[in-house]
């Protein structure tokens, strides 16, 4: 298992996601925060300059769902040019589903088999992709 995390410009973030869900890939964590690349912050009046971005953070099982993660962001971020964003990627020793206490591979699927069909997007997923179109700063 791998936890793949990727800082990037916020404006390429409902893109990175679209690509994601239709890869298969849902659970992830979205956060705002601010930065500067290799490319300095301090300006030349001696402020700093820093970037507004979104981390993206997602834990998949295998290489393959680590590979399809890593391409979503590559494609929708790589136009950028300068400022296109980092990501890197850690394994993960074990993860535990909280509610059902299922554990590793477990915790982290979704089969649609015995289950009730999804709305196409939750209300959740709509207030986030909301909040990004919204300036949070």
């Amino acid at each position: 298992m791998y936890l793949l995390t990727a800082i990037f410009n916020l404006s390429c973030l409902n893109d990175v996601l679209t690509d994601l869900k239709d890869k298969g890939i849902e659970g992830m964590t979205v956060s705002h925060v601010l930065g500067k690349g290799g490319l300095g912050f301090i300006n030349e009046s001696g402020g700093t300059e820093l970037d507004k971005n979104v981390r993206l953070d997602i834990v998949v099982s295998n290489d393959n769902y680590k590979e399809l993660a890593k391409e979503a962001i590559r494609s929708n971020t790589r136009e950028l040019m300068t400022g296109s964003g980092k990501m890197w990627v850690t394994q993960v020793l074990e993860v535990e589903r909280i509610r059902t206490g299922e554990v590793n591979e477990s915790a982290l699927a979704h089969p649609a088999i015995g289950k009730k069909k999804r709305h196409k997007i939750t209300t959740f997923q709509q207030s986030t992709l909301h909040l990004v179109n919204r300036e949070l700063f």
